[in-house]
């Protein structure tokens, strides 16, 4: 049985053919509205990449979730059938060349055997080549299927470099919405513009569907039952805590290396060995490095970052 998500069967299409669709979802007075409500709680430095998601005050997320949702949820609920926003948060991307994220897939959430689970990620300024326009790779949601979370390798690690040569950036426009399904490979690169690169992203996930949380445990996946509220309140970087565990999986951890990915991409594997291109890394002297995990945004994730997140978010 195909599933429906959009109710545009052209859109719908596109998402599962693709793994995700641009549309329009916000006015001019949206995203006025969410900027100022962004800058009105944040009078004070942040990181170069930070997600209200992963703040230290449980608080302080829902706080800012809730408006997110309130100004999304009727134009979101035009677009997806019978399914449900998990929690908002804002990501911005400062001037730094710390604010690179490099190419991942968000964490599963859902049993991706009967279902698919999205984010919504809609940037409040206008993209550009310069201030961290995020960049997807087409197709690439169907290409892996698998477990994944921070505590689980990510499958495309040692071609990364491969990834970002066939990504292609999406210079959206303030208000507009990349919908894309959490197994897709998004990144992007650093913030040098001279403004800060605001966005604000939800995950969905059917009505229908369990969410699910799942863990590295020394080699075995562990798969629990989990909700919208654990993501927003508790330590999503860390073995779970108060999450009934209902299954122990064996797992291969698959690895891509450049001949499969080229041949899951279509691409004719060079005949001799190019000299491999140097990755695009944050520099090793990054602030990050001393700060907790579980307060810097990283992919592996939104709501994440489950982007990503989950907030969601990936």
């Amino acid at each position: 049985m195909i599933r429906q998500y959009l109710k545009n069967p052209t859109l719908d299409a596109q998402l599962a053919q693709e793994g995700y669709v641009v549309v329009q979802l916000l006015d001019d007075a949206g995203v006025k509205g969410l900027t100022e409500l962004f800058n009105a709680a944040h009078n004070s430095e942040i990181n170069p990449f930070y997600a209200t998601a992963h703040h230290e005050s449980p608080e302080f997320r829902n706080s800012m979730s809730e408006v997110i949702i309130r100004a999304i949820s009727n134009p979101v609920d035009e677009l997806f059938d019978d399914c449900k926003l998990l929690g908002g948060s804002f990501i911005v991307k400062t001037q730094s060349d710390h604010s690179l994220l490099q190419p991942h897939q968000d964490w599963n959430i859902v049993d991706e055997n009967e279902f698919r689970s999205f984010n919504i990620w809609i940037p409040l300024v206008d993209l550009n080549e310069n201030n961290g326009a995020i960049e997807v790779l087409p197709k690439s949601h169907d290409w892996v299927r698998g477990f994944r979370h921070s505590s689980i390798p990510c499958a495309y690690q040692s071609v990364h470099h491969l990834v970002w040569e066939n990504m292609k950036p999406l210079y959206l426009k303030a208000g507009e919405a990349l919908i894309y399904d959490h197994s897709l490979l998004h990144a992007s690169k650093a913030n040098n513009s001279a403004g800060w690169r605001i966005a604000c992203a939800s995950g969905d996930i059917p009505n229908k569907a369990q969410m699910f949380f799942y863990w590295n445990e020394k080699g075995t996946i562990e798969q629990y039952e989990s909700n919208p509220e654990y993501f927003m309140s508790e330590n999503i970087f860390t073995h779970p805590v108060g999450l009934k565990k209902v299954a122990s999986i064996e797992y291969d951890f698959p690895s891509v290396d450049a001949k499969r990915f080229h041949e899951l991409a279509g691409l004719e594997m060079p005949a001799v060995d190019p000299v491999k291109p140097k990755v695009i890394v944050e520099p090793v002297d990054s602030t990050l490095d001393k700060l907790p995990f579980w307060k810097v945004y990283t992919p592996v994730n939104i709501l994440k970052e489950i982007h990503y997140r989950l907030t969601s978010g990936s």
